[in-house]
């Protein structure tokens, strides 16, 4: 089984902006524990190289001997203490193949001390590894290429029930879509569904409106991705949705999201030469071609919509992502500066706002942002983790723990609650709890370049 990716929903700002701008810049020069950086993150102490005069040593292994976790999102955590400065690899074999079936090569050099790898439980090929018992050997080796005894670790791995993938592409049916539509606002407007898929089976169609999946409501940005990222795939699960005025119900069954997405470029592309004028469909449209990484699609469309479309928040707010998505990040802001001037309740460009300022390092500026969408989208747990990310930077904690703390409760699959939540209590003090929150929130990351940033800034200076 090819090992899955994040979660494919259709892009909204949060999804492809997050990973993007989570982590923080490494700092230069020495600091101490507690300094935060733009986005939050607190940065690593400077210590003195501390070379190998022989072997490296290693003790203190930690990795649990049962990890429990998702189908398709297995990742575990491993840590130890190096004596000296090392490179650290692991090698995963498999008990039953008697064969090495993953190698994990840490840093060079890496500092003494704690030495943390998330590990995504995956082959060298990338596919998801099999239930089952492994050996876990560890080693080191210091700068004169002398290497330590080996370390050996028994576990074994089983798997939960994997996530779900939708076959539809969404928008969120915002009021100035809805009153075009001359529909309630509120809701996820369905654009594309794929033939005869789950959507189809499960009686949806082209216009109508999802507003509960699985008992969760969906009425909002926020409540929409968290409630995707907890659909159970093969497990039939009740939907409600809305044609018109009419409520209906039906039953939606979805396969697990390693499963490709469906492909709605062809599907757009006519939908949009027979609705050249519905923003809904110019929206998903131009969003598609965003997910597939092809900004310069999405600003051809873009050109296209008549003037006074380009000119409406949404059309703004999409121009903001087209220019994130091309690393511009002040046309960025502008453009979500002139959304947000055109409707101040508009919590996707509120978020995206937000989010380049904090990009730009103008983290002070961010913050009354986020507490703006919050306040717009209360259900969003990327803006309240954000917005703990700002408020950590600009030192006002309690708050920080409060909106990393309601984070973590609106969704509790996303990493970023229980990450802002471990940095506002490790910056106040409160270490080993701050510690056991970033594990929780690094078990749940599938961004390994941010993770092992996250490590090195956040968890190894501060875990024993």
């Amino acid at each position: 089984m090819r090992r899955s990716a994040l979660l494919a929903v259709p892009l909204t700002l949060a999804t492809f902006t997050v990973p993007m701008l989570a982590g923080a810049k490494p700092t230069q020069g020495t600091t101490t524990n507690g300094t935060t950086s733009a986005a939050g993150t607190t940065t690593a102490t400077t210590t003195a190289a501390k070379p190998c005069s022989g072997a490296p040593t290693l003790s203190a292994v930690r990795l649990r001997s049962v990890i429990t976790a998702q189908q398709g999102h297995a990742r575990f955590m491993l840590g130890l203490i190096s004596s000296c400065d090392a490179t650290v690899t692991i090698r995963i074999t498999s008990v039953k193949e008697k064969k090495v079936v993953r190698t994990i090569t840490g840093r060079q050099d890496h500092a003494a001390g704690p030495v943390w790898f998330l590990v995504q439980a995956v082959t060298d090929q990338g596919y998801q590894l099999a239930p089952g018992r492994y050996s876990a050997a560890i080693t080191a080796t210091g700068a004169r290429g002398t290497a330590s005894r080996v370390l050996k670790r028994p576990f074994t791995l089983t798997l939960t029930p994997p996530r779900g993938r939708l076959d539809g592409y969404v928008v969120p049916n915002l009021p100035a879509i809805a009153r075009q539509l001359k529909i309630s606002p509120g809701g996820q407007l369905v654009t594309a569904v794929a033939a005869k898929g789950n959507l189809v089976t499960a009686g949806v169609r082209r216009g109508d409106v999802i507003t509960k999946v699985n008992g969760l409501d969906v009425i909002t940005p926020g409540q929409w991705t968290a409630a995707l990222k907890a659909l159970p795939a093969d497990t039939p699960v009740p939907i409600e949705y809305r044609r018109g005025a009419e409520v209906r119900m039906g039953t939606l069954q979805v396969p697990p999201d390693w499963n490709p997405a469906p492909d709605y470029a062809k599907t757009f592309t006519v939908l949009v030469r027979r609705n050249p004028r519905t923003l809904g469909f110019l929206l998903a449209s131009a969003r598609d071609r965003l997910d597939a990484g092809k900004p310069a699609e999405a600003q051809a469309q873009f050109d296209t919509w008549p003037a006074g479309l380009r000119a409406t928040a949404i059309g703004q707010m999409l121009r903001g992502e087209i220019l994130i998505a091309r690393d511009d990040l002040k046309g960025a802001l502008a453009a979500y500066g002139a959304a947000t001037a055109k409707d101040p309740a508009l919590a996707p460009a509120l978020l995206g706002q937000g989010l380049v300022l904090t990009r730009l390092e103008r983290t002070g500026d961010a913050v009354p942002v986020f507490q703006a969408t919050v306040a717009a989208d209360p259900g969003n747990a990327v803006a309240n983790a954000f917005l703990a990310y700002a408020l950590v930077a600009t030192k006002q904690y309690d708050g920080a723990i409060a909106a990393a703390t309601e984070a973590a409760r609106l969704d509790p699959n996303y990493e970023d609650g229980p990450i802002a939540l471990g940095l506002a209590l490790i910056a106040t003090g409160e270490k080993a709890k701050g510690v056991a929150q970033l594990k929780k929130g690094l078990l749940q990351m599938a961004d390994q370049k941010r993770a092992d940033q996250l490590i090195a800034e956040n968890l190894e200076p501060n875990a024993a």
